[in-house]
């Protein structure tokens, strides 16, 4: 076996056989998507609730509108009447999650033919049925209004038609698994996170950890060039980086069917052409997280300093990912020149079923090799000195 097969073998069987190393790798890959799509089915289910679900809410001033709580009460709904002097505070106390508020001037407004403005109270902020019960709500007070201003019209001899010069079409470009994504906006930030924690403590054990148990200085007396040691423990810290994304994937892949995208018209489906795409274009990332975690974790004299180093470290790849989703950043050649994001976009627009441009892709893929290699030169460069003993 050559050089570079030693210590690649040694440093992966090692780290293979240390729970503590194998259980921080990949506890994100495994359990990450499984706490997500929970999370994501339990959102779903609390704000839309079932279709045939009565819509609850409390209503102030209901008997100066007759006819409209008629109306209402024919729907499915359960309607609460509430008497009291601050309808806002019982929303913020939490007494009542949705409260119609009708004026007293309703009625009189009503018969003069003047328009009434009616209150919706809710707290937005909460991730329960509220928003579904405020749309059906609204819906059913807008068709309510709509009926009467054309009743009103007809009663005056008016075609109903001539208050509606324009009418508009909605067309909604965006696939389904476009759509669903937008709900699973993080999914590609996560993916590259679980790149680089797969690495991040096998990085650590192999350079800083070496260095604070005294096993480093053996190693580097033995008949290996520094090149050959270096690579050796950047592809073990690959491997395990690799490792954690395809865990990552299966993981997504079984857990993904148990979202309800159906019941908001949306549909996710990760197949295995995605998954072997998003390795293919991960590959060089991969790489270049192994290539940054290694050199930056041998500068540190401790396994504790490395962590802190690498810790922040992870912040510069995973950052643009943040302001790219904040500014909905699109495919870009200049993009593509950008590691972890260029592979993050790529991957989105995999798992929405998009075909990526070719050249595109392969530019990410060779500008990311490239900064891996002056990377690893540098940690190469780094190991050729007698300091890395210090």
């Amino acid at each position: 076996m050559s050089g570079f097969s030693i210590v690649f073998v040694k440093e992966f069987i090692d780290n293979l056989r240390d729970r503590r190393t194998l259980f921080s790798s990949f506890s994100i890959a495994v359990i990450g998507p499984i706490f997500f799509v929970a999370a994501m089915v339990f959102v779903l289910d609390r704000a839309l609730g079932e279709s045939d679900d009565a819509i609850t809410f409390a209503v102030v001033g209901a008997p100066f509108a007759p006819q409209l709580m008629n109306y209402l009460e024919r729907q499915n709904t359960q309607i609460t009447t509430l008497v009291s002097e601050d309808p806002q505070q019982s929303v913020t106390q939490g007494e009542h999650s949705l409260v119609l508020v009708i004026q007293p001037s309703y009625s009189k407004r009503y018969q003069q033919g003047n328009t009434n403005t009616l209150t919706l109270i809710h707290d937005s902020s909460e991730l329960s049925s509220t928003r579904r019960n405020l749309a059906q709500l609204r819906r059913y007070i807008n068709e309510y209004a709509n009926t009467t201003g054309r009743l009103r019209l007809w009663m005056r001899g008016i075609d109903p038609n001539i208050s509606n010069p324009i009418r508009t079409q909605e067309l909604d470009v965006a696939s389904p698994a476009a759509r669903a994504l937008s709900l699973l906006a993080s999914l590609p930030y996560f993916l590259v996170l679980v790149v680089f924690m797969g690495g991040f403590y096998l990085a650590i054990d192999t350079t800083a950890g070496e260095r604070e148990h005294g096993s480093m200085e053996p190693l580097l007396i033995q008949p290996i060039s520094r090149t050959q040691l270096v690579l050796g423990k950047m592809s073990a810290t690959a491997a395990f980086g690799m490792i954690s994304l395809v865990i990552f994937l299966i993981s997504l892949y079984f857990s993904l069917p148990f979202v309800p995208f159906e019941r908001i018209g949306m549909a996710l489906d990760i197949g295995l052409g995605q998954i072997m795409s998003i390795l293919i274009i991960s590959a060089p990332l991969v790489l270049f997280a192994a290539a940054l975690l290694t050199l930056v974790a041998s500068f540190a004299k401790s396994y504790k300093e490395a962590q802190t180093y690498l810790a922040f470290v992870i912040l510069v790849p995973t950052l643009p990912l943040i302001v790219a989703q904040l500014m909905n950043v699109e495919t870009s050649l200049v993009v593509m020149l950008v590691p972890s994001l260029s592979q993050a976009i790529l991957m989105a627009d995999l798992i929405k079923g998009e075909t990526i441009v070719l050249y595109q892709a392969l530019i990410s893929m060779l500008t990311t090799l490239v900064y891996t290699t002056g990377l690893t030169t540098l940690a190469v460069g780094l190991y050729r000195r007698e300091r890395i003993l210090g």
